[in-house]
């Protein structure tokens, strides 16, 4: 029986366009798909993801490796929350009513530590969170299961008694493999009927 509802952050929680974001540093989509490519890479996004050295060491790494892109990489250090363009449609008001019906509601992101810059620009749903492990904390990324198993060791919950919410079908794959249950997001009104067909809702 599923007792605790776990919510991946962006993606979920809030919506992102780091395109849009880097285009208007380096002036086309062009030179930001450049960027995302070659310096804000799946790789370096990892790293700085599970941050094993502090998230400015990393930046100030890129500006010597890239001196060319220094402003760009700058404003993803001072700037960060502005790549968040919002709260996910509808997601506080599901999680609320969740909440209501005695779920326990539970976070679990691959995030550094610049988080909590997107955490103070858009509280609501964060608010509705009793807790949440992020990799930062743990040095650890999903889809490893043993972000999971450290997730269910934190909170002392059962993997068969969580359902977990991710929009990357990967990360669903590995909390499935660590014995959740999963939920592939696309948005709230796909996540609603999902969570109806769960008997969930």
């Amino acid at each position: 029986m599923i007792k605790n509802i776990v919510f991946d952050f962006g993606g979920v929680l809030v919506q992102y366009d780091f395109k849009a974001f880097f285009a208007k540093q380096l002036g086309s989509e062009e030179q930001a798909e450049w960027f995302m490519q070659h310096i804000l890479n799946e790789e370096n996004n990892n790293l700085i993801d599970k941050e094993d050295k502090p998230f400015g060491e990393y930046i100030a790494d890129w500006k010597r490796q890239w001196p060319d892109y220094v402003n760009a990489i700058d404003a993803l250090d001072k700037h960060y929350a502005d790549i968040f363009t919002g709260e996910v449609p509808g997601i506080t008001p599901l999680m609320e009513q969740l909440k209501a019906k005695g779920y326990r509601i539970l976070g679990l992101s691959n995030w550094s530590t610049k988080v909590f810059d997107v955490i103070r620009k858009y509280p609501k749903p964060f608010a509705q969170l009793e807790g949440s492990l992020i990799s930062h904390e743990v040095h650890l990324l999903k889809p490893d299961v043993a972000i999971f198993n450290a997730f269910c060791q934190r909170f002392d919950v059962k993997p068969n008694e969580c359902l977990f919410i991710d929009d990357k079908p990967e990360n669903i794959a590995g909390a499935e493999r660590a014995g959740l249950h999963g939920v592939v997001f696309t948005n709230t009104d796909q996540l609603r009927e999902a969570l109806k067909n769960e008997g969930i809702l």
